[in-house]
C-alpha cells in the first residue's frame, strides 16, 4: 500500500478517469512499471514468463550490478546470484549497487539485497484499489514475495554448482571476469541444455551472445582463447626489450627484497643457480654450432678442446660470485625482513641509506658492467648503459624528497633516474620503519606483489623505469601506466557495462518469447537471438551496435562437437601424471577424467572410484602404460561424465624441440623449458610410424603453439621457470568475447546425482559410448592398414 501511494504521488498512474479505467481492468495486479510489456500483443504471456522464470546470474561485479538492476526493474522475481568476490574500494566508481560502507562485504550478498528492493511490488486484490474479481491470468503461479538469493562461493565448486543445479533454471546470465569460470559455466549449461547469455566488456568494446546446445549455436570454447603470456627467464634477467619485461623484473626484485624467501625470486643467485645458468649458455652455444654445420678438426681435437673448456668453465665458476646478493641480504637484515622476533633493534636511517646505496649500485651499475664484460650484448642493437654514480648518490642524500611526497605529485608523471632512486630509497625506509619502529612495529610487508598496494606499486614503477633507462627501452612508464601493465588492467567503463547488460536482458526477452511460438520456430534461438558487438567507432551506417547471426559450432570443438585433438609430446619422457595435470585438466579442463588406451582403462576418477586403483600408472612413462603404451600414432580416449564430455586425443611423438627467440629476430634455438612445458595441441591426426622417429611435419613449429583450426594457442605456463606477464584481469569487469581472453586453469565439475534416473542415464550413456568406441577403433584400424 505504501508503494502504491508513492506511485500515485509521483504520477506513475494517469489521472482522472483513466486511472479508474485501468484500476478496474485486468491489469490492476500488474506493477505500473511493467504495464508497457503487458500492453504488447504477446505481452500477457511474455510477462507471465518473466514473472515466473527462475534466473541464475553468475557474477555481480561491473556487468553483474547492471544486470541485477535490469532484472529487478524488468519484473524477474526469482533470481540466484553466485559470486566469490568481495567489495573493494576500486569497485565503487562503477559498481553502483555498492557504497563505501560495504567495502569488505560479499558482492553477491549486498547486490542481491539492493536489487531486491528495486523489484516492483505486486498489487494484490486486498490492497483496496477495486472491488475484487478474479486474479489476472498473468499473475497465476507468481511468487508473492520476490527472492534474490546470493551464493558467496566459487561457481567451480563441484559440491554445490553442478548440472542438476543448473537444470533448475530457465536461463543463465554470465557476468564473469575470467576464462576458468566461463568455461565451467559454458560446460554446465551445455550438459544441462539451459540457454546461456554470455557477455563481456573491455574498455569501449563489448559483446553479447547466446549459447544453446539444442539450437546448434557456437559454444564459448568453439574459438581459441589467448593464453597467459610468459617470457623466458633469460629475457627478464638479461635481455629485456619491452617495458613489460622491465615491469616483470621489478616485480621479481620486489620479491627478492621483501619476500619471505629470497630463493623464490627469479633474481636470486647462488653458486648452484650461477652454475645452471652458465651450463645453459654453454649448451645453447653447442646447439647452435651443431645446427649451423660447423666442422671440427678431428675427434682428438674435440676432446682436448672439450676438456680445456670444462676446466676453464669450472675455474671461472669457482671464482664467480653474485654482484648483488650479499648486498640484498644485508639490506633485508637492516629492514628487518624475515625477522619478526627481532624488533627491538632501532632503525639507523643513515646506515640504511648507505646499505640501500650499495644494493642499488650493485643492481643497476655493477651487474650491468659485468654483463657487458661477458659480451652478452655483442649482438644487441643497443648496448645497456649502467646508471651513473651521481644518480646513485641520491640514495644517501637527505636533501631531496621522492616525487610521491611532493604536493604537486600526480600518478601520470614520468620520473627521472634520480627520482626513481629517491623513490626506491623511500620504500626501503618505509618498510624499515614498519618493521623496526613506529606504531606498526613488527609488521612485515606483503609477501607478494599487489598492484593495489601503494608501496609495492611505487617500488615496481621506480625499479622498472631504471631498468628501462639502462636498456634504452621506450616509453618510460608513469605509475598509472605501470599499474595497468603490472595488473593487465583494461580500464572499465561503466557505460559499456550498462549497454552490454541491457543487451543481455533483451536477449533474455527473446528467449522467453521464443517459448511461446509454435512449430519449428519454438525454442530455436538461432532465429530470434543475435550475436551483438558494441563498438567504439560507428559502422558506415552510423551504428555503435552491430548484430549478427549466432555462429554455428566449430566442427573442431572438442567440448560441443567431440572432435579429435592432436597432441605432440615426448612419449618417452612424459608420465601419465604430467599428461593429466598439464594437458587433460589444465589445458582441456576435464574435472574427473577417465582415460582409456586400446579399450582398457589406465586411469579413472570419480565419486565411487578407489584413488589407489590406478595410482601405480601415474608415474609411468606414456610408452610404458598398459595395453601397449602410448606412442606415436596412439589414441587416448578421455571421458568426463560430470561434464557430459568426451574426446579422443591423437598422440604424436617428438624427441627434439626448438623455439623461436623473439629477441634474436626469430632465430630458432633449442627449447630449454622444462619437459612438462614441451607440448603442442593441434595439427592433423598422424599416421602410424615407428615410435621415436621425429615428426618431420611438426619439427619446424614453435614448441608450445597449437596449430589446429580454431585452437591456435600459446601453451606456455607460469608453473616453470618462465614468468607470468598477464595475470587474471582483476580490475577489468570481464574479458571481451573476442578471441583474446586470458586462459586460466580450469577446474573440476562434479554431478551430484539427485535421482537414480539421472545416474542410470549416465551409466547407460557410458556403456553405449564404450561400444561405439570399439566400433570406431575397428574402423580406424582398417583405415590405417589402407594407408600403409
Amino acid at each position: 500500500k505504501t508503494s502504491l501511494s508513492l506511485a500515485k504521488k509521483y504520477s506513475y498512474f494517469p489521472c482522472g478517469r483513466a486511472t479508474s479505467k485501468i484500476m478496474s481492468s485486468s491489469t490492476k495486479t500488474i506493477p505500473p512499471i511493467l504495464r508497457g510489456i503487458h500492453a504488447t500483443p504477446s505481452g500477457p504471456s511474455l510477462l507471465h514468463q518473466i514473472l515466473t522464470s527462475k534466473i541464475l546470474l553468475v557474477g555481480s561485479g561491473g556487468i553483474g550490478c547492471e544486470l541485477l538492476k535490469n532484472l529487478a526493474l524488468s519484473g524477474f522475481r526469482d533470481v540466484e546470484v553466485i559470486d566469490l568476490d568481495t567489495i573493494d574500494v576500486s569497485n565503487l566508481n562503477r559498481q553502483f549497487l555498492f557504497r563505501s560502507r560495504h567495502v569488505g562485504m560479499a558482492k553477491c550478498v549486498v547486490a542481491s539485497a539492493v536489487a531486491l528492493g528495486m523489484v516492483p511490488p505486486l498489487i494484490l486484490e486486498d490492497d483496496g484499489l477495486d472491488d475484487g474479481g478474479d486474479c489476472d491470468e498473468t499473475m497465476k503461479g507468481v511468487k508473492k514475495v520476490a527472492s534474490y538469493a546470493p551464493h558467496h562461493g566459487n561457481v567451480c565448486d563441484n559440491s554445490k554448482f553442478n548440472v542438476p543445479y543448473v537444470q533448475a533454471f530457465s536461463l543463465v546470465l554470465n557476468a564473469l571476469d575470467n576464462v576458468a569460470a566461463r568455461r565451467r559455466v559454458n560446460r554446465l549449461c551445455l550438459a544441462a541444455s539451459v540457454p546461456l547469455i554470455e557477455a563481456g566488456t573491455a574498455g569501449y568494446l563489448g559483446q553479447v551472445t547466446v549459447i544453446d546446445k539444442p539450437s546448434g549455436t557456437e559454444c564459448y570454447e568453439c574459438q581459441a582463447k589467448a593464453t597467459q603470456k610468459v617470457y623466458p627467464i633469460c629475457t627478464i634477467r638479461s635481455t629485456p626489450s619491452m617495458p613489460v619485461h622491465c615491469i616483470v623484473w621489478g616485480k621479481e626484485l620486489y620479491k627478492l627484497c621483501f619476500g619471505p624467501k629470497v630463493e623464490e625470486s627469479m633474481l636470486f643467485e647462488d653458486e648452484a643457480s650461477l652454475r645452471a645458468e652458465r651450463e645453459a649458455e654453454e649448451n645453447e652455444e653447442a646447439g647452435e654450432n651443431s645446427h649451423s654445420g660447423k666442422e671440427t678438426n678431428g675427434n682428438a681435437s674435440n676432446k682436448e678442446d672439450g676438456e680445456n673448456g670444462k676446466d676453464s668453465f669450472e675455474g671461472e665458476l669457482e671464482g664467480e660470485k653474485s654482484t648483488y646478493m650479499e648486498h640484498i641480504n644485508n639490506l633485508r637484515e637492516h629492514m628487518g625482513i624475515g625477522s619478526p622476533n627481532d624488533n627491538s633493534i632501532q632503525i639507523d636511517e643513515s646506515k640504511l641509506r648507505f646499505v640501500a646505496h650499495q644494493s642499488l649500485t650493485a643492481l643497476f651499475q655493477t651487474e650491468i658492467e659485468k654483463q657487458i664484460k661477458m659480451d652478452r650484448y655483442k649482438t644487441a642493437e643497443k648496448v645497456p648503459i649502467p646508471l651513473s654514480s651521481p644518480d646513485l648518490e641520491n640514495a644517501i642524500s637527505t636533501d631531496e624528497i621522492p616525487p610521491t611526497e611532493k604536493d604537486t605529485y600526480q600518478q601520470t608523471q614520468i620520473w627521472s633516474r634520480a627520482e626513481c632512486i629517491l623513490e626506491l630509497t623511500s620504500c626501503f625506509l618505509q618498510i624499515a620503519r614498519s618493521t623496526r619502529g613506529g606504531e606498526n612495529k613488527g609488521m612485515q610487508p606483503p609477501p607478494e606483489f599487489d598492484k593495489d598496494d601503494p608501496l609495492a606499486m611505487r617500488f615496481v614503477t621506480a625499479a622498472s623505469n631504471l631498468r628501462s633507462y639502462i636498456f634504452q627501452i621506450d616509453p618510460i612508464q608513469s605509475l598509472y601506466s605501470a599499474k595497468g601493465i603490472a595488473g593487465n588492467i583494461i580500464p572499465a567503463i561503466a557505460t559499456t557495462n550498462a549497454i552490454v547488460a541491457g543487451l543481455q536482458i533483451l536477449q533474455a526477452f527473446h528467449i522467453l518469447r521464443s517459448r511461446l511460438l509454435k512449430g519449428d520456430a519454438k525454442n530455436n534461438l538461432k532465429e530470434v537471438c543475435r550475436y551483438i558487438y558494441c563498438l567504439r567507432d560507428t559502422t558506415r551506417k552510423g551504428y555503435y551496435l552491430q548484430p549478427t547471426k549466432l555462429p554455428d559450432p566449430n566442427p573442431e570443438c572438442f567440448v560441443c562437437r567431440n572432435a579429435v585433438i592432436s597432441l605432440v609430446v615426448n612419449t618417452k619422457e612424459w608420465t601419465l601424471d604430467m599428461l593429466l595435470s598439464r594437458v587433460i585438466k589444465k589445458e582441456l579442463g576435464f574435472g574427473e577424467p577417465t582415460l582409456m588406451v586400446g579399450g582398457d582403462i589406465v586411469y579413472e576418477e570419480g565419486e565411487d572410484i578407489d584413488p589407489t586403483e590406478y595410482s601405480g600408472n601415474l608415474f609411468k612413462k606414456l610408452v610404458d602404460l598398459p595395453s601397449g603404451g602410448v606412442g606415436h600414432g596412439s589414441v587416448i580416449r578421455v571421458e568426463d561424465f560430470t561434464q557430459d564430455l568426451e574426446v579422443e586425443i591423437s598422440v604424436s611423438h617428438r624427441d627434439y624441440w626448438v623455439i623461436k627467440d623473439k629477441n634474436e629476430n626469430g632465430r630458432v634455438k633449442e627449447d630449454d623449458r622444462e619437459e612438462i612445458e614441451k607440448f603442442e595441441i593441434g595439427g592433423s591426426k598422424p599416421t602410424v610410424t615407428s615410435a621415436g622417429k621425429k615428426d618431420e611435419k611438426n619439427d619446424g613449429a614453435v614448441a608450445g603453439t597449437s596449430t589446429k583450426n580454431g585452437y591456435k594457442q600459446d601453451k606456455n605456463n607460469d608453473d616453470d621457470g618462465d614468468t607470468e606477464v598477464v595475470p587474471t584481469k582483476e580490475n577489468c569487469d570481464t574479458n571481451t568475447l573476442e578471441r583474446t581472453d586470458v586462459d586460466d586453469d580450469d577446474d573440476d565439475i562434479e554431478i551430484v546425482d539427485t535421482d537414480n534416473s539421472h545416474k542410470e542415464s549416465l551409466v547407460s550413456k557410458k556403456r553405449s559410448r564404450e561400444e561405439e568406441s570399439g566400433k570406431n577403433a575397428k574402423k580406424s584400424k582398417v583405415k590405417l592398414i589402407e594407408i600403409d
